[in-house]
């Protein structure tokens, strides 16, 4: 699919960490990244919980909390859809477990050639008009939420935050500011 719709520009974005360090640093991260669900549970609870319920007023009730599935090379990855599931249970929503990525991209570790090169792509059912929180673990560059962002709008459901518990990116936003290029009449 190609990529047709961007974050809308009221997205709420809300991180924990701006560096993977204190994440990488829990003795549980290594089995919930390699798709242990108690290590992963374990890991949500102790690293984020008492700051997922101090933005309890970020989130009305009723929304939809979808995770990109996340095959990692050491297996699936458990985190994210943990996470969702937490954040459903916090904020009064739903996990959404039809939306499922649909192709391996193994992005731990890769570069952004690496990551523009295998986009992620999702399948299953989107609830047209439904609001949805895009939860992940990480993020860097943004790609595999904007693909899913992307393929929640095409189908009409409706982006209305993200939650992530490290946003390593350049700038927090995951909607690039609108640049204005003015031309120097003097210099052409």
């Amino acid at each position: 699919m190609i990529r047709s719709k961007g974050f809308p520009v009221d997205t709420v974005v809300v991180s924990l960490f701006a560096q993977d360090a204190p994440l990488k640093a829990h003795p549980a991260y290594r089995q919930a990244k390699a798709g242990d669900k108690d290590a992963a549970l374990e890991l949500v609870i102790e690293v984020a919980v008492s700051w997922l319920y101090a933005q309890r007023e970020r989130f009305p009730p009723g929304l939809l909390f979808v995770a990109p599935h996340a095959q990692e090379a050491t297996g699936d990855n458990a985190i994210p859809q943990t996470l969702a599931s937490v954040c459903a249970a916090i904020y009064q929503g739903k996990p959404d477990t039809e939306i499922v990525q649909s192709d391996r991209v193994y992005h731990t570790g890769a570069d952004p050639m690496e990551r523009l090169a295998a986009r992620a792509q999702f399948v299953g059912r989107v609830t047209s008009g439904a609001e949805y929180v895009l939860v992940d673990d990480v993020t860097s560059l943004g790609g595999t939420l904007a693909e899913l962002a992307n393929y929640i709008q095409v189908f009409g459901g409706v982006v209305k935050a993200v939650v992530v518990l490290v946003n390593a990116g350049r700038t927090p936003a995951l909607v690039p500011k609108k640049k204005v290029c003015s031309i120097d009449k003097g210099a052409v």
